[in-house]
């Protein structure tokens, strides 16, 4: 009977393990991309006087945000950035959470207080690089905790950052400023401040063809 009990819990904690995957084994990958340190400012990534500038309102809990800031925007950044006509802003909102802790508002809550130390763009390839679900366990503190450190930032500082109600009320403040310019999906992106419609992933072709009619003039990209 106790040997029949042993059997079944493990059953049970295999299964867990199973479904949790890496919020239980707490293995993250590295994403591997590292932005020029001379184009970064904050948030920014890309010459102040670029000619066209592409706003990116990303929830760090949608799936489609992490192909595009993982897969779709290095390539910007080859082709437009580094040439001097594109500059990327991204702004982080976290409508897609429930519950407590609001998974959403935790990991955008840390993308705050990462930026603090300059490491926003590296953080967010890390955060993106390691969802493990909705609202499932995957962005809790200490994971997220977790992912910032092995993202390089210092969580000394950044814990007395993310204990700060300013900081939840700047990530809230910024979710209703989306919302009042009508995003309601993710990822949503404004060229030089008009909507790319529809919403949603769109491929670097698609997103190079609409920069490359916003500045005409500009030169030709990285191939």
């Amino acid at each position: 009977m106790i040997g029949a009990t042993i059997i079944g819990v493990l059953i049970v904690a295999f299964v867990a393990v199973n479904q949790l995957g890496n919020r239980v084994t707490g293995t993250l990958a590295d994403p591997g991309i590292l932005y020029p340190a001379a184009l970064v400012d904050g948030k920014t990534v890309g010459n102040a006087d670029a000619p066209v500038t592409l706003e990116v309102w990303e929830d760090y809990q949608c799936p489609v945000c992490a192909r595009h800031s993982l897969s779709v925007e290095p390539i910007l950044v080859e082709r437009y950035v580094k040439a001097g006509i594109l500059r990327i802003v991204h702004r982080d909102l976290a409508f897609l959470g429930r519950g407590t802790p609001n998974e959403s508002e935790v990991a955008a809550s840390g993308a705050v207080c990462a930026n603090k130390q300059g490491k926003y763009w590296d953080y967010s390839h890390w955060i993106y690089n390691n969802q493990d679900g909705e609202n499932a366990g995957g962005f809790r503190p200490e994971r997220v905790k977790a992912i910032a450190e092995a993202a390089g930032v210092d969580v000394t500082d950044w814990d007395a950052c993310v204990a700060d109600p300013a900081v939840l009320a700047e990530v809230r403040a910024s979710t209703q400023e989306g919302v009042g310019l009508g995003v309601n999906s993710t990822p949503t992106m404004f060229l030089n401040g008009t909507l790319v419609d529809p919403p949603g992933l769109k491929t670097p072709d698609q997103l190079g063809a609409l920069i490359e009619a916003a500045a005409p003039a500009s030169p030709s990209p990285t191939p």
